[in-house]
């Protein structure tokens, strides 16, 4: 029987609101040159401007939104699958391989077919390997495009650039380990799990492997899972203003601590954030969110897809201006809104319907 867990359903929205933060940060990425670079070459000279950099560098904790990912993650699968035997393993990882696997293959296909076509017939000029960063990924992953990369992309092997310039696959495959490894996680204790969880970060410790790296992730999400379930009985902090305000700095600190001091810094903050948003979500949240509960139906579909998707317009854009970096805000304003508009009829065309295939498996 599941722990009495009323709330859990609102997570959803935390996915949503989650992917969304990675669509901007990716879309600063591709159409504007922050940071540094835009203080040297523009300059901030108003209050306006230090305001406007200021909200545009809090949505510089990308990777930390992934990490969110994958703590919530844990949490949900150790919902759902509490009481999963061993006759019904197969079925589990049929589901969970299905599920990731049918909306990610076709975005690889459209990745694919996006780079060639940005590249090849709408504006060769974003092919050039002696402007930035960004461009210059997409030169090598043009170059580096072959039935062999593809394949590697399939099973996750991040050598070079993945198929398609889509650099937001890597999270998949620590998610597959995941999904792998749950069952002998969901035999474990709760100290069981502790114990693990510092024996994998001793691990990356002494290898930097980030395939123990980000176990610990998972682990903690499942320790969440236990402490809400069997010990939490009421909020840590009782009042609701309290916990908006809590929150709020807590998004300020990691986007802080991920620019001034380190992006592991950056992930422990996060991992005590992942807390205090599923205390707050968990116990104060009473009415569903519709529009945070529509983004948290599309957030795989536009986690997927949002990269190809900021790439097309890029590329149209670029062919339009002229330029290939922009300093104004309206271009990567505009993919954002692009990535997340167009996420909505992929989401129907394919996750939905990869949804309806499982559930007619399953049965």
């Amino acid at each position: 029987m599941k722990p009495l867990l009323p709330n859990i359903k609102f997570l959803h929205v935390v996915r949503g609101v989650a992917a969304l933060i990675v669509v901007f940060f990716h879309a600063k990425y591709v159409y504007w040159v922050g940071g540094k670079i835009y203080v040297q070459e523009i300059g901030l000279h108003t209050v306006k401007d230090y305001f406007l950099f200021s909200v545009d560098m809090l949505s510089s904790c990308g990777k930390e939104c992934v990490i969110i990912f994958f703590v919530l993650s844990a949490f949900v699968i150790k919902y759902s699958h509490a009481d999963i035997q061993k006759n019904n393993l197969l079925s589990f990882y049929k589901t969970r391989l299905l599920r990731i696997y049918l909306p990610f293959l076709f975005s690889l296909f459209f990745s694919v077919i996006v780079l060639i076509v940005c590249i090849r017939f709408i504006n060769q000029d974003i092919y050039t390997n002696n402007l930035r960063e960004y461009n210059s990924r997409l030169f090598a992953a043009y170059n580096e495009l072959s039935v062999k990369q593809v394949f590697k992309t399939i099973l996750f092997i991040e050598n070079g650039e993945f198929a398609g310039a889509n650099y937001a696959y890597w999270s998949l495959g620590h998610e597959l380990i995941f999904y792998f490894l749950f069952p002998f996680y969901n035999l474990m204790r709760r100290d069981i799990k502790f114990y693990v969880g510092i024996l994998f970060t001793v691990l990356f410790l002494l290898t930097k492997s980030s395939l123990f790296y980000y176990q610990v992730f998972f682990i903690c999400g499942l320790i969440l899972y236990d402490y809400f379930t069997t010990i939490s009985k009421r909020p840590l902090i009782k009042s609701k203003p309290l916990n908006i305000g809590l929150l709020v700095i807590f998004f300020i600190a990691v986007n802080i601590t991920n620019r001034m001091i380190s992006e592991t810094a950056s992930d422990i903050v996060t991992l005590l954030y992942s807390f205090f948003i599923f205390d707050y979500i968990l116990y104060f949240i009473k009415n569903k969110n519709t529009i945070g509960m529509r983004l948290g139906n599309i957030s795989y579909t536009l986690y997927l897809n949002h990269l190809p998707l900021l790439l097309l317009l890029y590329s149209l854009i670029t062919l339009q201006t002229g330029k290939l970096v922009f300093y104004n805000r309206g271009p990567y304003y505009a993919g954002v809104v692009f990535a997340v508009l167009l996420a909505v009829p992929l989401y129907y065309l394919i996750e939905k319907q990869s949804v309806k295939l499982i559930r007619r498996l399953k049965k």
